[in-house]
């Protein structure tokens, strides 16, 4: 016995699947970037703003790679560690001891009454520092949550389904 068959549109078939990484890539870049620039802007919006520099030190960034696109929103690069202590007690809280430096201060009341303005030094001491967290950058992510495994489903779905 003997079976034979005619296969059409086998090109078209490899054709369409060698665009889909093309696709997908193209896709998933759209999307990522529109939620990476979403998250900044709520973080913008969640960030205690008691001078403004910490909001301004928030930046967004954009990576495509051959292997993974990346859109993050983060802290900008180079500040000060003391700085970066600083947006990490906002974020977590801190409810631990803190070491004060000594420093100089002008003093123009004493015991309820003014008096001509004096220098006076304060010596180094320790505290316990009660910060509330504010989660300004995992909460907005979390509050995004859904919304990008969504984005993300419905990307990878529209190639998919031509």
């Amino acid at each position: 016995m003997e079976f034979s068959a005619v296969v059409t549109g086998d090109r078209e078939a490899i054709a369409r699947f060698a665009e889909w990484p093309k696709q997908l890539h193209d896709s998933l870049y759209q999307r990522i970037e529109k939620l990476t620039n979403e998250l900044y802007a709520r973080v913008l919006e969640l960030v205690p703003e008691k001078t403004g520099a910490l909001k301004k030190e928030i930046i967004s960034k954009m990576f495509d790679g051959p292997e993974r696109i990346k859109g993050y929103v983060s802290l900008a690069k180079g500040l000060d560690q003391e700085d970066y202590i600083k947006a990490g007690a906002l974020e977590y809280g801190a409810h631990t001891g803190v070491k004060v430096r000594p420093y100089r201060r002008t003093i123009t009341e004493a015991f309820g009454r003014s008096i001509s303005p004096t220098d006076i030094d304060v010596k180094a001491y320790q505290r316990v520092a009660n910060i509330e967290a504010h989660l300004f950058m995992r909460g907005a992510l979390a509050g995004m949550e859904s919304e990008v495994v969504a984005e993300l489903t419905d990307a990878i779905n529209e190639v998919a389904k031509d």
